[in-house]
């Protein structure tokens, strides 16, 4: 355990591990790498500058050892690491994960976790004894790359020395903060040159920090209203003690979700720009990312060797998926990240993905931005899920996708609740109106979609689900409709007409409580299930005389009652008649079962007539009725029965 310091600090408002360091460094007068080492917090680490680094978490060890040294209580420890604000920000919960020599902590790239963000006027500090000493605290969310903009002092964060130009507390690249000596103020630019050589022989910038850089009327010290506006709600998510929702899409989310919204967005605008320029807020704005990706581009091409390599392409992607450390820069793709999150609805923000994602001229689903979603699949608001699902899991692609072996989005409602040849009524309110494809095709396709949407998979793995017959008949059914529904949906005025309809009829269903458990009905009526001989005479019973026109009287017999079973096991199951069991059919001799096939083909069409004879209208009255009582019986018991048709309940 280490021994208490002979003095302390109260830490300042927001302050990081690094800021009180340096600061209680300074007031002992000893080099901060050695507060380190009195105070345990390297423990853990092979040396006390690479410790001093962390400003996002060390371990529990350390932390306890640092609070007993300097006399802080562990919440004020906890607050001087980035890690304590992981409930709110994502990122800075800190990641184990395995490496060449065993385990290692890794930390999310939207983190500055190498340099820090800053502003002059609150470094200078209070104007107390301590502060004039001491100058302000290096606060802990300057390295938090949705932090961009001081609103006590009204401008953006700088993150250069304006004497040597390099990154502040910058830990690679060209050079070496110094933690050894005692001659740096907290607020003096600690970097120094000369890698390789010892702390001693090298020479800091000591530029002042707290110094004004930009004159009156400079872009970094004129900040507008939206953009203020912008960081006061980003401040506010970020607050343990605020309440923890924010508007996105239209609808209140979590911060946590907000950010992982915000950073995949950022993203999106950047690999797709100039694209998303036109919502920039302003054109300086737009002109500081033009500027700063013009810059990252050309220091990156003076850095590799073959631009055609496959290392060549993810170096890219990570420096595109990184937050430029340049305020101004990050503040426009935040700008219009934000602006694309405060749209009114997830279909507004499907149709500007699509938009922003024609920069690839692969389909959406092979695009950079789509591949990384798809495979780290981030926590995302619900929102957010609803308007990327249409782009992802689409019938309008060039070519059509494969089937995603887990769904986007997260829905209440699973493949036991979608009728394989889909529900009457979801197809007349969403999807009736749609014209040229046949109905057949319609439903069958939607019902195979909609258990991709929910559960995910191939079109055989969604048909498996619906508990389709595993045929090759049934799958080429299912194929041949998923074709015609990508024809039709490509050759549509609008290709996404029928994406935006099936997602709405997703809507209804995650809105509707106690919906129907078609897999068990299916289960409950699987087998040899037809309508028993006592309940078809009842049926039977109730038909009033009815003569047809060439006075014949219609046959009530097996052949009928097999016609009759096939309509309500349909009618029950939500399933296509062809795949209805047909036991009594089965009986018959061998040469007789194509004229059974062709009266059960003709009975149903039939009856799926508005208008029909009134013989056929009658029976269909009592079979519905009797599919209604049965299909209640089987949702309260589980399993199907023989009562009569008068005394089901």
């Amino acid at each position: 355990m280490s021994r208490p310091l002979p003095r302390s600090l109260d830490p300042l408002p927001d302050e990081s591990i690094t800021g009180f360091v340096l600061r209680l460094a300074h007031r002992l007068q000893i080099p901060p790498a050695r507060v380190v080492e009195l105070t345990g917090l390297n423990t853990g680490h092979r040396s006390s500058t690479s410790a001093l680094g962390l400003a996002v978490h060390v371990v529990p060890a350390a932390r306890h050892a640092f609070a007993h040294a300097t006399r802080l209580t562990a919440a004020e420890t906890d607050k001087l690491f980035l890690s304590a604000l992981g409930d709110r920000y994502p990122a800075a919960q800190p990641k184990r994960g395995p490496n060449r020599w065993g385990s290692t902590t890794y930390f999310d790239r939207w983190l500055f976790t190498r340099s820090t963000r800053y502003c002059p006027a609150c470094l200078t500090g209070e104007d107390t004894e301590l502060g004039r000493a001491l100058g302000g605290a290096w606060r802990r969310t300057w390295r938090l790359p949705v932090v961009f903009v001081c609103t006590e002092h009204r401008r953006y964060l700088d993150h250069q020395c304006p004497a040597c130009h390099h990154p502040v507390h910058l830990r690679h690249g060209g050079g070496h903060p110094q933690w050894g000596t005692t001659s740096l103020h907290p607020t003096q630019c600690r970097f120094s040159g000369g890698i390789g050589a010892r702390d001693a022989e090298r020479t800091a910038c000591a530029a002042w920090l707290s110094a004004p850089q930009h004159p009156v009327g400079h872009p970094a010290s004129t900040v507008s209203v939206a953009m203020l506006d912008l960081q006061h709600r980003i401040d506010a998510a970020l607050d343990p003690q605020r309440p923890d929702r924010i508007d996105v899409l239209g609808r209140e989310t979590a911060a946590r979700h907000y950010f992982v919204d915000l950073e995949m967005m950022a993203y999106l605008v950047r690999v797709s720009w100039p694209l998303g320029r036109d919502f920039a807020a302003y054109p300086a704005l737009a002109d500081a990312l033009d500027e700063h990706l013009a810059d990252l581009n050309a220091r990156f091409q003076a850095t590799v060797r073959n631009p055609n390599s496959t290392g060549y392409n993810q170096s890219v992607q990570h420096f595109l998926k990184s937050p430029p450390l340049d305020a101004l820069a990050c503040a426009t793709l935040l700008d219009i990240a934000d602006h694309l999150l405060q749209l009114g609805s997830p279909h507004a923000l499907s149709t500007e993905m699509r938009r922003l994602l024609a920069h690839d001229d692969r389909r959406p689903g092979k695009a950079a931005w789509s591949r990384t979603f798809l495979s780290g699949r981030p926590d995302c608001s619900e929102g957010m899920r609803q308007a990327v699902a249409p782009v992802l899991q689409s019938y309008t692609s060039a070519r059509r996708s494969r089937g995603l072996s887990a769904p986007i989005r997260r829905t209440p409602f699973g493949p036991e609740h979608i009728a394989q040849f889909l529900q009457q009524d979801w197809y007349g309110k969403h999807l009736r109106h749609f014209t040229g494809i046949a109905e057949v095709h319609l439903r069958r396709g939607a019902a195979l979609h909609l258990c991709q949407l929910a559960a995910g998979g191939s079109i055989k793995q969604a048909a498996g689900r619906l508990g389709l017959p595993d045929t090759p008949a049934v799958l080429d059914r299912c194929h041949s409709s998923a074709k015609a529904l990508h024809r039709w949906t490509r050759a549509r005025p609008d290709p996404h007409e029928f994406d935006t309809a099936l997602h709405q009829l997703v809507d209804h269903l995650a809105a509707t409580p106690d919906l129907i458990d078609y897999d068990r009905r299916r289960a409950a009526l699987r087998g040899d299930w037809c309508i028993d001989a006592e309940t078809w005479r009842w049926i039977a019973d109730q038909l009033p005389p009815t003569e047809w026109v060439h006075g014949r009287q219609p046959q009530l017999g097996d052949r009928k009652r097999q016609s009759a079973s096939i309509y309500v096991w349909a009618h029950v199951t939500g399933t296509e008649h062809v795949f209805a069991p047909h036991p009594l059919r089965d009986q018959q001799p061998a040469d007789q079962q194509g004229a059974w096939r062709i009266s059960d083909y003709a009975f149903w069409a039939r009856l799926r007539q508005p208008r029909t004879r009134p013989h056929d209208s009658a029976l269909r009255t009592l079979l519905d009725g009797y599919a209604g009582r049965l299909a209640t019986h089987i949702d309260r018991t589980g399993h199907a029965t023989t009562s009569l048709g008068p005394t089901l309940s």
